[in-house]
């Protein structure tokens, strides 16, 4: 590679010696050198290879660097020439379109254009002190030229006003002026001639170019002829260069002989930007910035006036009166989020360009704030969950606060306690933390809906916020979140910002929903509007000096209006989606103090002021206030208590209260906690589900989210680790691991309302209360055994405690109002506290003292454990405490056998009482539910037979085994309206039909690995039912939609349809997998039972008569009999799998079976009326009896036969589906078959599916075969097809009818009588005069072959006796009838012929005088030379699947073009420029608009083709999110926040929120033209529109 560089220099070291001209280009993937004299094809070296996407090129010849902007990656990068890798990038962000570039190499300085940001800005050639010159009035500016012997700048704009421009090159916005106005469309390419101070351009739409003096005047017309697609030039000497786009090649001329003749230089890939490279081109010379950089201490920029240069600053900067040396940085700043990214935009200069800080991980940032002490930005993250701060640079960016953040909506630095305020819309909690994420402590959770923007007035001591909910709202409180105070609560709707002006002591918010910005006093008096009008829909909001500026999600902008008068109003930035929050700050200023600035107030963590600076110090999470009232520490023991709502603790020192901050508490119940790993459990009896968390409330988990009715009484076992609780609603006693997994149901008879629970884990005991009819106080093993009654009739015992030092058990008697105690044998019953009660509810015992709360005091009291005695109160105003204990260890004390490994135990380790061990037995391995203990009596097995039934939301499993078997829920979430079930033995998967998506889907029994397996994206299908095969792996499904039965794979690859004729409507369905078997229930009227083989082959019908509406079907696959459920006669039916033996087993007035099914000797159904499961004998119907409680709105009932892995993998398709590509069916020797479904037939290798072939008209197919075998085989009484298919619907009809060719008879009179009798209506076939129609073959052939002594058909039915008897003259009559058609016939359309020739050749100039140029050759060869064999539609004006085209007509320079008002959305100019939907109702391509100089319509607006061409998306406007609330989309009304344009590209995207589908148009290397690396391998490269389609085409 060096050396080739070498040989290269050499060239252009010779080059430059002798005079040759050489062409520096970019071909978008590499950039190229050729020789300007060249004439020979792809004769070019490549200096720069394997780029992404490159536009317009420049060199400084000096140094031997080359500089080309690249557009994929959105950056400018430099090379030297002679040191490949020295390829750098020099400018990296900001860029989204960098179209024009050029290098000042007297002032060492890059100019460069972007189309999308619409600036044009310059830096130094290695990137630093980046300054925007021009941002105002551009619209698209591309191509740019520099004159700095002069100071000049140009660039040509092809926005809607399409221009050229000059100014000064120092930006000086007085010398900036518009020298071409007039007759110019599409200019692209710029470039200057030194010597005779001329700018040449290029117009893609006027298809020429044009030259002008530097004052634009003494214009002159290059090119005499039309060139197809100019794009950039450059100019040496007498020559000119360009590259063409449509070409693909660069070419030349001589421009002082008019560039009649022209040269053509190589084909290239795509050529687009070009400089000749050569000394001449950048000649030397001193200006005033080569010393010592003119003095400046940035930029110094060249200019056209005296001193002829002036200093600059850097975007954002600025300049001292001096005019020499730059501020130290931007001093006023509006820090931006941009959910992807953050930006800062500086006040200080009036260009206000957007900088993007270098951050990383940034997922959906929503708000910022800034600490003007340590000069660090604070933002929130919504999708990352986050809090992180970074410098103001980008740099040192950190995670401050990951956890338990859900929707971090608003954020607020308290610069002078170092202290960070936030909301979270999730959690509707307000926090606070130190300012690097410590000392975490949740301030306000009460009467939060929607919190969102907050702010912070340190030196007064006071926070404010707005809520958003329900009831939206403006408060304040104190920093410690004490006195709080609603200010604002009427006429608000979504106010999401927030803001103080300090000075003059207002607030000021936004609000998106009343579209005003309102302020007032910060007590809430004298409430103001200051702005209503077109305020589509404010978020971010700040203030700073004399304005308020907010950012607007629907105008796209960020505007600022003058605090007090509200009319002075700029817009800031336009056009710029996805805007946040923002925040308006002086970099230095830092204003106030209070006592938390010294030492942090002494405090050890946090320091909180309130109003007066009656400052205090709090403590985070787990830790609790000493009594010097400065020091945190570990609490030794407290209270923890649930309300409802929250979960909090007490100090049992201070009696200081706090909340735990855990989210999703809803209605908080039972508590227990396990000291081991300071976790707390809860029930919830509104989500119906245990949960945990740490006891600092992170970590937040559902334990048990199933199955659960009223889980009223919980406790942890803490040394086995196991959890109990009791379930008032099912009557039951549940055990599982703390995880929730390995679930038992422990005790479930002779249970009546089961409430409170509390476990002795060392002594092995479990004791509950029932509130049944007879209220006791039970115990029992941990195991469930040894139960038995401790205490009777004791009323609603309620928050049993049990005192592990003194053996005592203690509860509350709620019907009596008493604390009462026992002994934990019962026995020693004593009263501790009497008739002084109110409304006593829960309890806990510590150390000397019992601990109750009461609903009527709303207290929480103490006293003795012994006599009530030294009754004191903790805490009072706590209103429905549900639950109260003490967190300390020695609650949780003790030891038994399952400490140690479990036991030994697979599952689940239960300890017996001490009471009862021995040596051999002193703990229990116990199973879940429904499984079974191994011989070892440690593992566990999943049951094998069993019965599933499901809910409108749940699945669950029974046994059968014995008759007290409780039902259990399995884990598998999501499920809605489930509408029938199935289930894999093999894989242990179950399978439902979702109703509410209309899908299927599986999970695993444990409730993993949930997929949908059959999706409805479009709502296309509704499934009914569903049959596993579990041999061949296959989900076999009606769909009531299409009237079909389905086979998906259990991957959910789609097999088929088996079933599905014109009239069926086959609903339930049943499989016998071992004998191929497919049953289902038709639902027609009548309705009808039927069987076919599992591929749909052989079908029969089984029973048509006595149904009425059969609504069930299931197979007896270990005694070969067919179950039915009517629900219509109120039966339960069987029969043999053939039809015969139908037996009545079950009937009944009362009797309304809905769902069957059959499990070893019983069969099982749902009765719909009573909501129960019942079961009987099989066979005889007997022995019948209710299985279950009453369970409601039960849907489908399954049982589940163990299938054991030996007879599986004997099944002949159990092994990779038999080898069959789609259906594999089991045959009676247990052989294998494969088969195809509907569409598909067996191809010859009898296991590969292929397409049905087409046979001619004189054969037919076989229904499962691929041979075609002739007409006249078919109902000859003889089957030919190996399934008889040739030989059904053979009806044969009598001598006075005509048959069909479906096999249908009608009568003769009805044959060619103008209407159709038959349903294929072949009696309509063949009736035309001239026409005979053979008699058994169905042929049409020609009258005059009649009678003519050869079979014609072939049957030879034209020959016969009875054809060949029609008298001679009614033939001739015939014939000659026939002759004169074809004659009249042939002279019409000769005649419309011609016409048609004419027309053409009008409209193409084929008789228009041509004129023979001497570049004739030229303009064929810039033509492509193959072009496709299609039509060119554009020439006639025609549609092409629906879209619009145009016509062109070619004239000298310029192209009038005609446009159907329809084709206006294909190409959409506010996409291109970021403008609001409403901004302009005119679109592209009409002609006032001037559309780019670059093609952006679609290839079949001009050709019809097939070559495909992939189809890239535009990078810069990519898809976002919806935006996050209050609103459910970006406006208010949700209708017309965004332009939802036409389909581009036939893309078909959605119109969402910011997602603009526009690919920019090339040369902007994103068109999907020149997306593809390979695209000069394309067979059809297609001219792209609207440049003119070449006339030749």
């Amino acid at each position: 590679m060096e050396f080739l560089h070498v040989l290269i220099l050499l060239s252009l070291s010779t080059s430059c010696i002798y005079g040759v001209s050489q062409l520096l280009f970019s071909n978008r993937k590499d950039i190229r050198l050729i020789d300007g004299e060249s004439r020979r094809r792809n004769s070019s070296r490549i200096l720069i290879k394997d780029l992404e996407d490159v536009n317009y090129v420049d060199f400084y010849y000096d140094e031997q660097l080359i500089f080309w902007a690249d557009v994929g990656l959105e950056e400018i990068r430099c090379m030297n020439i002679n040191n490949p890798k020295s390829n750098k990038s020099i400018i990296s962000t900001g860029l989204t379109s960098p179209d024009g570039l050029a290098v000042d190499w007297m002032g060492k300085k890059l100019y460069w254009s972007d189309s999308e940001t619409n600036r044009i800005e310059v830096s130094n050639l290695d990137g630093s002190y980046r300054k925007v010159l021009f941002w105002k009035d551009l619209d698209q500016p591309r191509s740019l030229a520099l004159v700095p012997m002069d100071g000049w700048m140009f660039w040509t704009d092809w926005g809607e006003t399409p221009k050229i421009e000059r100014a000064s090159m120092d930006g000086n916005q007085t010398t900036r002026a518009v020298i071409i106005k007039d007759d110019i469309s599409w200019p692209n390419g710029i470039a200057v001639d030194y010597d005779t101070k001329r700018i040449y351009w290029t117009d893609a739409k006027k298809r020429c170019i044009a030259s002008a003096d530097f004052n634009g005047e003494k214009r002159q017309m290059i090119t005499k002829d039309d060139i197809p697609h100019p794009f950039a030039l450059t100019v040496h000497r007498e020559m000119l260069y360009w590259t063409d786009y449509s070409t693909k090649a660069v070419h030349g001329c001589n421009k002082l002989r008019g560039c009649v003749k022209r040269t053509t230089i190589g084909g290239y890939f795509y050529p687009l930007g070009i400089q000749v490279y050569h000394r001449d081109r950048q000649p030397s010379g001193p200006t005033p910035c080569t010393k010592a950089n003119g003095g400046c201490s940035h930029l110094c920029l060249l200019a056209t006036y005296e001193p002829f240069y002036s200093c600059s600053c850097p975007t954002g900067v600025r300049l001292k009166n001096d005019s020499l040396n730059c501020e130290d940085g931007p001093q006023e700043l509006l820090l931006l989020v941009r959910r992807t990214d953050l930006r800062r935009i500086s006040l200080d200069t009036p260009d206000y360009t957007d900088v993007v800080l270098e951050l990383e991980g940034i997922k959906h940032a929503v708000a910022v704030d800034y600490d003007p002490v340590e000069k660090q930005i604070y933002w929130t993250d919504d999708e990352a969950r986050a809090i992180r701060r970074a410098q103001l640079n980008g740099t040192g960016q950190e995670d401050l606060i990951t956890t338990e953040v859900h929707h971090p909506d608003g954020i607020a630095i308290d610069w002078i306690a170092r202290n960070v305020y936030w909301t979270d819309t999730g959690t509707d909690r307000i926090e606070v933390a130190r300012l690097n994420g410590t000392s975490r402590k949740i301030l306000i959770t009460a009467d939060l809906d929607e919190p969102r923007a907050i702010t912070v007035d340190p030196p007064e001591g006071y926070m404010y916020w707005t809520d958003w909910g329900a009831v939206p709202k403006i408060e304040k409180a104190a920093l410690d979140g004490s006195q709080r105070v609603v200010l604002i609560s009427s006429g608000l709707g979504w106010p999401n910002g927030l803001a103080i002006d300090y000075k003059e002591k207002k607030l000021y918010w936004g609000d998106a929903k009343t579209d005003k910005i309102e302020s007032s006093n910060l007590d809430g008096t004298d409430r103001r509007e200051l702005v209503s009008d077109n305020l589509p829909h404010i978020y971010g909001f700040s203030l700073l000096g004399d304005y308020i500026y907010w950012t607007d999600w629907q105008r796209r902008s960020i505007e600022r209006v003058h605090k007090v008068t509200g009319v002075i109003r700029d817009i800031i930035i336009d056009q710029l989606p996805d805007l946040m929050g923002l925040k308006a700050i002086n970099v230095h200023a830092i204003h106030g103090t209070n006592p938390c600035s010294i030492n942090n107030g002494n405090c050890s963590h946090l320091c909180l002021n309130r109003p007066g600076n009656n400052f205090t110090c709090s403590c985070p999470i787990g830790l609790e206030l000493t009594s010097d009232n400065v020091t945190c520490i570990v609490p030794e023991a407290f209270l923890i208590f649930s309300r409802k709502e929250n979960i909090r603790r007490i100090s049992l020192e201070s009696n200081r209260g706090d909340t735990i901050p855990i989210s999703g508490v809803q209605e908080a119940n039972a508590l227990d906690y396990n000291i081991n790993d300071d976790r707390i459990y809860w029930t919830d009896v509104i989500s119906k589900s245990i949960n945990r968390a740490f006891m600092n409330g992170s970590a937040v988990e559902p334990v048990v989210e199933f199955g659960l009715n009223y889980p009223e009484g919980m406790a942890v076992d803490w040394i086995a680790q196991n959890l109990y609780w009791a379930d008032m609603g099912l009557n039951r006693i549940e055990v599982s691991r703390l995880n929730g997994l390995h679930r038992k149901v422990l005790l479930y008879q002779n249970m009546d309302d089961p409430r409170s629970l509390v476990l002795d884990p060392a002594e092995g005991f479990i004791y509950w209360s029932d509130w049944g009819t007879s209220g006791r106080i039970e115990r029992a093993a941990l195991d469930g055994s040894y139960r038995r009654i401790l205490i009777g009739k004791v009323g609603r015992a309620n928050a049993l405690t049990i005192d592990y030092i003194d053996q005592r058990l203690y509860w509350i008697d709620l019907d009596s109002k008493k604390i009462e105690s026992s002994d934990l044998s019962g026995n020693q019953r004593i009263q501790v506290i009497g008739s002084t009660l109110y409304e006593p509810y829960s309890l806990t015992q510590y150390a000397d003292y019992i601990y109750w709360a009461d609903w009527s005091t709303n207290k929480i009291e103490r006293a003795s454990k012994i006599n009530g005695d030294n009754r004191t109160i903790v805490q009072e105003n706590l209103d429905n405490v549900m639950d109260i204990l003490v967190y300390h260890t020695s609650r949780q004390s003790g030891w038994n056998p399952c400490a140690v490994n479990n036991g030994g135990c697979s599952h689940l380790c239960l300890a017996l009482p001490i009471s009862v061990q021995h040596k051999t037995y002193t703990h229990h391995c116990d199973c879940p539910t429904h499984y079974t203990i191994t011989p070892d009596n440690k593992s566990c097995i999943y049951p094998r037979n069993f019965i599933l039934f499901s809910q409108r939301a749940t699945i669950n499993r029974f046994v059968v085994d014995t008759l007290d078997s409780p039902e259990v829920n399995l884990p598998i979430h999501g499920l809605k309206n489930i509408k029938a079930i199935d289930y894999d033995p093999v894989d242990m998967f179950v399978y439902w039909i979702d109703g509410k998506t209309k899908t299927i889907k599986k999970s695993h029994v444990n409730g993993s690995k949930v997929s949908t397996i059959v999706p409805n994206p479009t709502d296309g299908i509704h499934p009914y039912d569903i049959a596993i095969d579990p041999y061949s792996r296959v989900v076999f499904w009606s769909c009531s939609l299409h009237n079909t039965i389905n086979v998906t794979t259990m991957r959910g690859a789609p097999i088929g349809s088996v079933i599905g004729d014109e009239d069926d409507k086959p609903r339930d369905i049943a499989l016998h997998p071992t004998k191929g078997l497919l049953f289902w229930i038709n639902m027609m009227h009548p309705p009808l039972i039927e069987r076919a083989n599992m591929d749909g082959h052989m079908r029969r019908i089984l029973f048509s008569t006595d149904l009425d509406k059969p609504i069930s079907l299931t197979v007896d696959i270990i005694d070969n009999y067919l179950y039915w459920a009517d629900m219509g006669i109120k039966k339960i039916e069987r029969s043999s799998l053939s039809g015969s033996d139908r037996k009545v087993l079950l009937s009944g007035k009362n009797f309304h079976p809905v769902s069957l099914a059959i499990l070893g000797k019983y069969m099982y159904w749902i009765d719909n009326e009573q909501q129960i499961i019942e079961m009987a004998n099989k066979d005889t119907g007997a022995e019948r009896q209710r299985l279950q409680r009453r369970i409601p709105i039960m849907s489908n009932l399954h049982a589940v036969n163990y299938v054991d892995p030996d007879h599986f993998l004997n099944h002949p398709c159990a092994i990779k589906n038999g080898g069959c590509s789609h259906l594999c069916l089991v045959l009676e020797n247990n052989k294998k078959r494969c088969s195809c479904p509907l569409h598909l037939v067996i191809s010859a290798d009898s296991s590969t599916c292929i397409d049905i072939p087409i046979c001619p008209p004189d054969k037919f197919r076989c229904l499962s075969g691929v041979t075609c075998l002739p007409d006249k085989w078919r109902c000859d009484g003889r089957a030919d097809c190996d399934d008889m298919s040739d030989e059904m619907s053979c009806d044969v009809c009598k001598p006075q009818q005509f048959r069909c060719h479906n096999g249908d008879c009608i009568d003769n009179t009805q044959k060619c009588d103008g209407i159709s009798h038959c349903k294929d209506e072949s009696d309509e076939l063949c009736c035309q005069k001239d026409k005979f129609l053979c008699i058994n073959s169905h042929k049409c052939i020609s009258s005059s072959l009649l009678c003519d002594s050869k079979d014609d058909c072939l049957d030879g039915s034209d020959e016969t006796a009875p054809i060949c008897s029609v008298a001679p003259n009614e033939m001739h009559k015939r014939f000659l009838s026939r002759d004169n058609a074809i004659l009249i016939t042939t002279v019409f359309a000769l005649l419309a012929l011609v016409v048609i020739i004419f027309f053409m050749a009008k409209r193409t100039h084929v008789f228009r005088k041509k004129v023979v140029t001497n570049d004739e050759d030229m303009r064929n060869e810039m033509l492509p030379s193959k072009p496709c064999n299609e039509t060119v539609s554009s020439m006639n004006g025609s549609n092409i699947r629906g879209v619009a085209v145009s016509s062109f007509q070619s004239s000298s320079c310029g192209i009038t073009m005609s446009m159907p008002p329809s084709a206006s959305s294909i190409y959409d100019r506010n996409h291109v420029t970021g403008a609001s939907s409403t901004s302009s109702g005119r679109t592209y391509p009409l002609e006032t608009l001037n559309p780019p100089p670059s093609p952006v319509t679609v290839k079949s607006q001009y050709m019809q083709a097939p070559c495909p061409l992939a189809l890239g998306s535009y990078k810069h406007y990519r898809s976002r999110n919806k935006p996050p609330p209050p609103t459910p989309c970006s406006t208010d009304v949700c209708d017309d926040s965004e332009a939802c344009s036409s389909y581009y590209y036939g893309s078909g995207l959605d119109c969402g929120y910011d997602s603009d589908p526009f690919i920019p148009p090339p040369p902007t290397p994103r068109s999907p033209y020149l997306s593809d690396e390979n695209y000069e391998l394309l067979q059809c490269p297609h001219p792209p529109p609207p440049s003119p389609v070449p006339a030749n085409l």
